[in-house]
């Protein structure tokens, strides 16, 4: 076995080698892709992402690390600005969003905290108690194991100093497999050792007792003037909580786009500090107001733009910014920014020409954590962006010639890193402690080998080199001295092939996602994270994903993104919380069902099958072709027929007739959702023909009730057909008609994806007739089935495991949550027992592939793909002098050859599939053309799922032995690729129509 089988059997489904889980976990808040895309080849993808649920699990992957000899990287939420969260060297990471959990000591006024949980998380457990965080870092929504890791300010460091001032102990897995306790002094080794020194697995963080928050405000016209107010605050020792000074430029562009209690123009003082201390604190705030010619006027501090990480993600809604944070005494913060002006530009203001502003914390030792913003003046994926980000470099020595320090080191700044632990570590220095000497030796001793974070805090010695490259490459470029000038304009721009790859698989998505800020406002309200706490699965997690890819084609050379990628990475609920936090207004809903769409396009048209559901003879009365009402069960409903039966039986007894259209009738959601317009509109007349006169329509599944009800409106112009009906759940509808007492029965009530616009009105109702409703939000993706059958049977076992029976919305959903063994029944159902009425029980006959069947179709697809290329290796070694030209270009040149390719691995596969199909049909007696049909759909499901960069790989290397001419292996392999895939639906029809030859 080796190390992949080893890990698998270790965590089983909390293992992952995906490209979705690997690309998703290589990027933090700040720009190591962008330098990645620059053409510094830090391997920033690991190999391995698994997902830890206890300390035995953490113990278990560092012994298999050290036996591998493989780098292992810590992964909170991603938000730190240094690189420290995501690899140099590949490797595996862990990623603790499954260890969160939290325990208030109240007697000793100590939160006992998981490395995974958030500091918010932690801040409302402690509120339960009548406690609360002493300080946090000021990204509230990152993770306790990070912030301890980065030994950073936060809010309320003017009371409580760094991080490291507010831990009682930490518990850590070291390099050796051990774990260890850590106290007092030994908390040196942890406290901003970045994860170098050992992996946190346990936290005991200091509270305080609970009391209600003031904000109050200062605005200066002036920097002198707030300079005097910060000395006067270090003077006399006010008895605040929290202190935060805003520059002029933050100051109103956070008033004007986020309506901040913060007057613009002006540098705002905003000091929180415990209700119970107003006589204390505000007499003193209106002396300085009054000293120094300040407006004083009531501040908030309760919206997330209040930390001054929330202002490093609003100013990144204008573009990439390039953001510096050090520590400096206070009285050093005039040298500062006078250097910095001289550098980058004037103070306040802020653009692409130059300029920069900051936001200041003040830390209660006479310590300031100053952030330091300017903007860069390309894209983010222009061939020019190193010149920008030099910058970065620029702000780091300034920091540093005043006496200062910066906040973090990551991969950026290892010949800064004894600056940092020990000129600003005062929590350490005051006890006799050399931090940088402590964390130093014991690296040195128990980690000779560099498995953890390697690259991070020290300069590498045998991995994670090519961090060496980053201060090297950003200092060139300040050497010019024209980094925003005259070498710029002169090197070549453009975007970088990465991102107009992988544009081509994602298309606005992979846009938009440059515009998040990652600040994982989007992962704290995402209702399906909450059930699978995995990244591909959060917001901020997909966009990641784009980054990442990008990154990982300029390592690379190429990627292939199969459609099974793309559909696990925007199959989720579609509920639109994240639109409504996002603060760079992002609309990842609605990019998220395009993203769906490119899926859905490409699933093959299932032939209809017409399900007797009249299995009761009696239940025919209930069907009356002359009824104005119509139950439209249709094909949707084929995976779960018993909801149709039980439904007739419900409505026989309530003693009403309906116009059943049953299973073989499609009412075009999968077209609609995939923007097959023609093909919609098709469908759309010929049912507008059958449902003609009807006043009402009941739909017994989401997906047809989202389809009638908005698309049929939408279409009906299209169409030259009015829609006069209107379209109503079956659930709604019976519960306007039927008697049942509740009795305070509890529901767990799942709200589908396209339920959720009459769920309300459900629940209203239910709990109108005593029933107790606990919703569930979380898409069971039923609907793509093939596509999201991993992320719909995380999502079905993680809600049968928190919620036991599971009453549904979605047909489907319930189909879904029963085949992982869930107590799961349709909210028809449920009702359908209320009334004394037994729900039906259905058998579909159908036809299933086995496994090995499968695993055959996998490897004759990509047998006969390599064959057929090989064919044509002569041909295209011969035109390989052409890709100098671009990916574009060179497509047009083999486009042929590639529809060869195609055409023969079609013939290929039809051949080699039918004897298969004419034995499969002859031993389960079922009619060729079902079991065709299932052939087609897995032949279809494996093209969306096979990597062809992959598959691809021996014919590259018969390539090179074939080409004499200089050329650009990653122009053809990639334009092979795009044609492929260009041409997967063509397969498809290939095959399917040779098959249909053969054994017609």
């Amino acid at each position: 076995m080796g190390l992949a089988e080893d890990l698998k059997s270790l965590l089983g489904d909390n293992f992952h080698d995906e490209l979705v889980e690997r690309l998703s976990h290589s990027v933090d808040f700040g720009f190591v892709p962008e330098l990645v895309w620059s053409g510094i080849k830090i391997n920033i993808v690991p190999d391995y992402v698994v997902y830890p649920r206890s300390v035995e699990d953490i113990i278990n992957v560092v012994r298999l690390g050290l036996k591998y000899k493989i780098p292992i990287v810590p992964y909170g939420r991603g938000t730190n600005r240094y690189g420290n969260a995501i690899p140099a060297d590949g490797g595996i990471l862990l990623d603790f969003s499954k260890m969160t959990n939290v325990t208030i000591d109240e007697a000793n006024k100590t939160a006992i905290v998981e490395p995974g949980a958030t500091w918010k998380l932690v801040d409302i457990y402690a509120q339960q108690k009548g406690l609360q965080l002493r300080t946090f870092p000021s990204s509230y929504d990152s993770t306790v194991g990070g912030g301890i890791a980065s030994d950073s300010l936060g809010i309320g460091s003017y009371e409580y100093g760094f991080i490291s001032d507010n831990v009682s102990f930490v518990e850590m897995v070291n390099p050796k497999g051990d774990l260890v306790r850590l106290e007092g002094k030994d908390l040196a080794l942890a406290c901003g050792a970045e994860g170098t020194t050992g992996i946190i697995v346990k936290a005991g963080l200091k509270l305080r007792n609970f009391a209600p928050t003031e904000a109050m405000v200062i605005s200066f016209d002036n920097l002198d003037q707030m300079m005097h107010a910060v000395g006067e605050f270090y003077r006399e020792v006010i008895p605040a909580w929290h202190v935060q000074v805003r520059g002029p430029y933050i100051s109103t562009y956070m008033a004007e786009k986020y309506k901040a209690p913060l007057e613009p123009q002006k540098w705002n003082m905003v000091i929180l500090y415990p209700s119970p201390r107003s006589p204390l604190v505000e007499p003193k705030i209106y002396k300085i107001a009054q000293s120094y010619g300040g407006k004083v006027f009531e501040g908030e501090w309760t919206g997330w733009w209040s930390f001054n990480h929330g202002v490093a993600a609003a100013l990144r809604t204008q573009g990439l910014l390039i953001h510096q944070h050090g520590l400096i005494h206070y009285t050093r913060l005039l040298d500062l920014l006078k250097n910095l002006e001289k550098s980058i530009g004037k103070l306040g203001e802020l653009s692409p020409d130059g300029g920069f502003d900051v936001d200041i914390a003040l830390e209660r030792r006479e310590i300031l954590l100053v952030n330091a913003f300017t903007q860069i003046s390309v894209s983010p994926v222009d061939k020019k962006i190193l010149y920008d980000l030099a910058k970065n470099t620029l702000m780091m020595d300034e920091f540093v010639k005043v006496d200062g320090s910066l906040l973090s080191v990551g991969i950026f700044a290892h010949k800064y890193t004894k600056n940092r632990l020990n000129s600003m570590g005062k929590t350490f220095s005051d006890l006799g402690v050399d931090r940088y000497e402590v964390i130093r030796k014991y690296k040195e001793e128990t980690d000779p080998n560099e498995i953890f974070n390697p690259g991070k805090l020290f300069d590498p010695k045998n991995r994670a080199k090519a961090v060496l490259e980053i201060p090297r490459r950003q200092q060139e470029a300040l050497n010019f001295r024209f980094a925003i000038g005259f070498v710029k304009r002169l090197s070549p721009g453009g975007e970088v092939e990465g991102f107009k790859h992988v544009r081509r698989y994602l298309e606005d998505f992979a846009d938009y996602s440059l515009m998040c800020i990652d600040c994982a406002m989007c992962v704290t309200v995402c209702p399906q994270y909450r059930l699978i706490p995995q990244w591909p699965y959060a917001p901020k997690g997909m966009f990641d994903f784009v980054r990442g890819a990008i990154a990982y084609y300029e390592l690379n050379g190429s990627i292939d993104i199969p459609d099974s990628v793309i559909a696990e990475v925007s199959g989720c609920h579609k509920c639109g919380l994240c639109d409504g936090v996002c603060p760079a207004r992002i609309p990842i809903s609605t990019l998220l069902i395009k993203l769906n769409s490119l899926v859905a396009k490409k699933l093959p048209e299932e032939p209809t099958v017409e399900l007797s559901i009249f299995s009761d003879s009696e239940l025919a009365s209930v069907n009356d072709p002359g009824s104005q009402f119509v139950l439209w069960v249709g094909k949707n409903a084929v995976s779960n027929p018993a909801v149709a039966i039980t439904a007739l039986k419900i409505l026989k007894k309530m003693g009403l007739k309906v116009k059943v259209v049953g299973t073989s009738a499609d009412s075009g959601f999968l077209d609609y959702i995939s923007g097959n317009g023609n093909r919609f509109l098709e469908k759309m007349k010929q049912n507008l023909d059958t449902v003609n006169n009807s006043l009402e329509i009941i739909t017994i599944t989401p997906e047809d009730y989202r389809t009638f009800s908005t698309a049929y409106k939408d279409y009906s112009k299209l169409a030259g057909a009015e829609v006069f009906f209107e379209v109503v759940p079956l659930e709604l509808r019976l519960l306007k008609s039927i008697v049942i007492d509740g009795s305070n029965e509890n529901i767990n009530l799942h709200v589908a994806c396209f339920s959720s616009e009459y769920s309300d009105e459900v629940i209203k109702r239910l709990g109108e007739k005593g029933f107790r409703v606990k919703k569930i939000e979380g898409c069971s993706g039923a609907i793509l089935e093939k596509s999201l059958g991993k992320r719909a049977d995380l999502m079905a076992r993680a809600i049968g495991e928190r919620y036991g029976k599971v009453v549904t919305l979605c047909p489907l959903a319930a189909a879904k949550f029963r085949s992982v063994g869930i107590n799961a029944v349709t909210l028809i159902e449920f009702l359908a027992e209320k009334l004394g009425i037994q729900s039906a029980q259905y058998q579909v006959v159908s036809f299933q592939l086995d496994e090995n069947s499968k695993e055959y179709i996998k490897k004759e697809l990509i047998a006969s793909i390599l064959l057929s290329l090989n064919s044509q290796v002569n041909l295209i070694a011969d035109t390989a002098s052409f890709s100098t030209s671009g990916v574009d270009e060179y497509k047009k040149i083999i486009e042929p050859i590639i529809v060869q390719v195609v055409d023969n691995v079609g013939k290929t596969i039809a051949s080699k599939l039918s004897g298969s199909i004419r034995q499969k049909s002859s031993e389960s007696s079922i009619d060729k053309a079902i079991v065709l049909a299932e052939y087609v759909k897995e032949i279809s499901n494996t093209l969306s799922t096979i990597e062809l960069d992959k598959v691809m790989q021996p014919f590259t290397s018969l390539l090179k032995s074939r080409v004499t001419e200089e050329y650009d292996e990653n122009v053809v392999i990639s334009a092979i690729i795009q044609l492929l895939r260009d041409n997967t639906d063509k397969l498809k029809t290939i095959i399917a129509t040779e098959i249909s030859k053969t054994l017609s």
